[in-house]
């Protein structure tokens, strides 16, 4: 008798489950911003940018441009991660802590030099995200850094520690 029980509970948990899915996926199928079912998630970030229009750069071009020296660099990192290591001279402004940060931001937006947005590598989506909101505060050239600070290292390129 209890066995039963608690067969029949296992099936309609099953069954609410099975529908809860069905339905889950007809409705995706039927709005028409739907979640895609298959998607190229190793370029996930790098499409986005192109997306929103912002020009995405590659190492070998940052660390020409870091050598000019005709550039700022804007960490979108945690204050922890780019406590740890940057880019030599670049201004720290987390996307989480955007609305804390007046002086960086301010320091940002004022400048007439492109700035270089990058977070920690391509599956960080925080260096796209606070190079929009850049973009709609007013500062018109800017450039993603799509690899991200582990490649700058892995590669070489020279390091600050705060």
């Amino acid at each position: 008798m209890k066995q039963r029980k608690v067969r029949m509970i296992l099936l309609q948990m099953l069954a609410i489950v099975v529908v809860g899915g069905l339905l889950g996926g007809v409705v995706n199928l039927v709005r028409p911003n739907g979640i895609p079912w298959v998607q190229d998630w190793g370029n996930y970030v790098e499409a986005k940018a192109s997306e929103a229009g912002i020009d995405v750069v590659p190492l070998r071009r940052v660390f020409s441009f870091y050598n000019a020296g005709e550039h700022l660099f804007v960490d979108a990192r945690s204050l922890e991660e780019y406590g740890k290591g940057h880019i030599p001279k670049a201004i720290s402004l987390p996307f989480e802590a955007l609305d804390e940060r007046f002086e960086a931001l301010d320091q940002i937006l004022s400048s007439e030099l492109p700035a270089i947005v990058y977070c920690k590598n391509r599956e960080c989506d925080d260096a796209l995200l606070l190079a929009v909101e850049l973009r709609e505060m007013g500062k018109t050239n800017l450039l993603y850094y799509v690899d991200g600070f582990e490649l700058w290292e892995e590669s070489g390129c020279p390091v600050e520690t705060k």
